[in-house]
């Protein structure tokens, strides 16, 4: 299947898509219809709210932070699963005056692999409620559903056994959607914060070479997938199994 066929239309957003279907290394793959990955849940209209009762879902983590909940209210029942690339009492200087697209880039790629040290724990509750069938099918998001819903989506996949380009070109795919007509809100919010125009451009994209740099720190810093998830974030290696044999289909296995 492809990225426009694995997105599900919907009015209000336009970064809703389903993680199934992906080949697994062991010659899997992953099953359709169980999680699903997407942007602003509170911009989804009457007729959008009416579909997305007709997908059954039965858990929705929200990857936002406390303001942005207040702000943005969530239409439905969720799990509040706020995801930060740096602590979350830490102070953000000013940014430079000349900041560049690749500074922009850079941004993203300091957030995904810093998301890995400081949201571990939250990944490991994550993945571990997608572990359960009861808590199934759900879906996570965040505002864009591309930065902390695609390091989500990464760690999900990867657990699956998913290759790094695979995981890689399902991070890529927003750029297929979410145009630049539909980020003016959340340029506008880095140009009020003293943002260049150059760098919000690059932070709004989706350079392969970010989230790139996360599945490789995976790799060297922590020793792969599954010492991550289980050294790290919390996941048993029993729950880990379960993940894997929920998600991930083998021949006509149903």
């Amino acid at each position: 299947m492809t990225a426009v066929e694995r997105r599900l239309p919907f009015e209000g957003i336009q970064n809703f898509r389903d993680l199934g279907g992906y080949p697994t290394v062991d010659g899997g793959s992953v099953r359709w219809r169980q999680v699903f990955r997407a942007d602003a849940l509170h911009k989804l209209t009457e007729p959008d709210v009416e579909a997305f009762g007709r997908l059954g879902m039965r858990t929705v983590y929200d990857l936002r932070g406390d303001v942005e909940r207040t702000e943005f209210p969530n239409p439905f029942e969720l799990v509040h699963l706020s995801i930060v690339g740096r602590p979350e009492d830490a102070e953000l200087p000013p940014p430079p005056p000349d900041m560049t697209a690749a500074d922009g880039e850079a941004m993203l790629r300091d957030m995904y692999v810093g998301a890995l040290v400081h949201s571990a724990a939250k990944f490991g509750q994550l993945l571990t409620g997608l572990a359960d069938p009861e808590r199934l099918p759900a879906v996570f998001h965040c505002h864009g559903g591309k930065d902390r819903t695609g390091i989500t989506a990464a760690l999900f996949l990867r657990a699956l056994g998913v290759d790094d380009e695979t995981v890689l070109d399902d991070y890529e795919a927003t750029r297929h959607y979410r145009k630049t007509e539909h980020q003016q809100d959340s340029l506008a919010k880095m140009l009020a914060a003293g943002v260049t125009p150059e760098a919000a451009g690059g932070v709004l994209g989706a350079p392969r070479w970010a989230m790139a740099a996360a599945l490789t720190s995976i790799e060297t810093t922590y020793g792969g997938i599954e010492a991550y998830l289980t050294n790290v974030a919390g996941m048993s290696v029993g729950t880990l199994e379960r993940l894997r044999e929920l998600h991930v289909q083998h021949g006509t296995d149903s």
